[in-house]
């Protein structure tokens, strides 16, 4: 199954370190990240527009939430109203997520 990304809003402390993380996670430059997060610190939603495998969507919310995003997974829903499982070339572990396990061990 896939999903996509959906960050509600972010009520971190540290918004600079947050644009930062969250333009590495998403790659994207801080430039373009910042006013995201700007926007999801004024409660605007943001969704992220790729498809993101289950295993990649838990770790993502897992990292996102400690930087205080509040992130939901959206079920990817075929025209048949069934849950379409994602292509299993795009769930590679050096796709867009790959990097998400080396942030946690490095140091924050």
């Amino acid at each position: 199954m896939s999903c996509f990304l959906m960050i509600n809003n972010w009520t971190g402390t540290d918004q600079d370190a947050a644009t930062e993380k969250m333009a590495r996670v998403f790659r994207m430059g801080a430039a373009e990240a910042s006013p995201i997060v700007d926007n999801l610190a004024n409660g605007n939603p943001w969704q992220f527009d790729h498809q993101i495998s289950d295993r990649q969507s838990e770790v993502a919310e897992s990292y996102l939430k400690n930087l205080g995003f509040d992130v939901e997974c959206i079920p990817v829903i075929a025209d048949d109203g069934m849950s379409m499982p994602m292509k299993s070339s795009s769930a590679g572990k050096t796709g867009f997520f790959g990097k998400i396990k080396n942030l946690f061990k490095k140091k924050r």
